[in-house]
């Protein structure tokens, strides 16, 4: 229960999210990105497309964090 009090005490902290700064600023760009390819999706294919642009979003999203994103914040 101790364990428990220290991690929603350090949640409720400012410190904490202002150190998450740049990760957050990454996490929007990749949100752009779902956006973007989700829409480019439906265009393509009015009915599976937007589940096929998130994927393909998703997907690239992932792989540039692992090539780029991870660097840049550690």
């Amino acid at each position: 229960m101790n364990e428990l009090m220290k991690i929603v005490n350090e949640l409720m902290k400012v410190q904490t999210y202002s150190q998450l700064k740049s990760h957050y600023m990454i996490l929007w760009f990749y949100m752009f990105l779902v956006f973007i390819t989700a829409t480019i999706g439906h265009v393509i294919d009015k009915k599976e497309g937007f589940t096929y642009g998130m994927i393909i979003g998703f997907l690239l999203s992932l792989s540039l964090w692992y090539q780029y994103g991870r660097k840049m914040v550690y």
